[in-house]
């Protein structure tokens, strides 16, 4: 029996950035709809404009997703520079497909209108500037406020979200980048990155946490084929568990196949996150049916 319940938990598994590295575009409302269709919940990231505009957008610039664009406004900083008429109408889907060429950047406003009516669409918001009180206030005014988790890796912005939505849900994410060594040295450094962080929780008698996800990194072939290894996530996922928060995996390395799913609920992951949806959505529809 999984924590908490065979199947329940599997209800907060959620596609990084919306449309993972490279199937759909990130952030986006036609991702995001898709994503909702197939059973998943959606991870964004929110801005804001110069002008105060909170919007969908992983990067502090168009450089990346923005398609028939100037260099000029391509590069420029979207928080500081450019208001939300300058980048309503610009093309941030056919940097993976000419198909995708009709997805605009959505505002938070769009995406919570969305959510409206429908209690099972849930959104793990990455707060990146638009700040825990706008996003609170937003879901307020749309009706989804029990439909969103906070998110992040700053545990003070987790109590801050807390102090302003009492009983609000949140995130809080667990990982650092490059990834690890697949050797005992690069193991025992992550992990102790890893133990730093669930400091912070413990100082903190974990107040506030709703979820924690743990970026994992699977190379299954591998010295150290896991890792975090399975008995420091098993410390965690037991820890945790006691304390009634729900663990999320996210894998960095490995998420294309299904196997790493499966081997990581065995290990008592309850959900999971990923950048491979279709992945996911294969996993999630095997473990709600077994």
């Amino acid at each position: 029996m999984k924590f908490p319940g065979a199947t329940g938990g599997l209800s907060l598994s959620h596609v990084h950035r919306g449309g993972g590295a490279a199937e759909r575009p990130d952030n986006t409302l036609e991702t995001f709809l898709w994503c909702w269709e197939h059973g998943a919940a959606v991870e964004c990231d929110c801005r804001r404009t110069r002008d105060g505009v909170g919007i969908m957008l992983h990067d502090p610039t168009l450089r990346r997703t923005a398609r028939g664009v100037p260099a000029a406004l391509a590069d420029a900083d979207v928080s500081s520079e450019l208001d939300w008429a300058d980048i309503r109408d610009i093309d941030v889907g056919s940097y993976l497909s000419p198909d995708f060429a009709h997805h605009r950047i959505p505002t938070i406003d769009a995406v919570f209108a969305a959510m409206e009516g429908h209690p099972e669409r849930l959104c793990f918001v990455d707060e990146k500037g638009f700040g825990p009180r706008a996003i609170a206030d937003k879901a307020r005014e749309h009706g989804v406020l029990d439909q969103i988790y906070y998110t992040g890796m700053w545990y003070d912005k987790t109590l801050e979200w807390t102090r302003i939505v009492p009983g609000g849900k949140t995130m809080f994410w667990i990982g650092t980048f490059p990834g690890p060594s697949h050797d005992a040295t690069g193991a025992a450094a992550f992990e102790a990155y890893d133990d730093g962080e669930m400091d912070k929780l413990r100082a903190g008698d974990f107040r506030g946490v709703s979820l924690v996800s743990l970026h994992v990194w699977c190379d299954w072939e591998a010295p150290v084929p896991l890792v975090p290894r399975p008995e420091c996530l098993g410390r965690y996922i037991t820890e945790l568990h006691a304390r009634g928060i729900p663990v999320a995996a996210m894998p960095f390395e490995g998420g294309a196949r299904d196997e790493t799913y499966l081997r990581l609920r065995d290990l008592g992951f309850d959900a999971f996150s990923t950048d491979h949806p279709s992945v996911l959505f294969r996993v999630l529809r095997r473990l709600k049916g077994a």
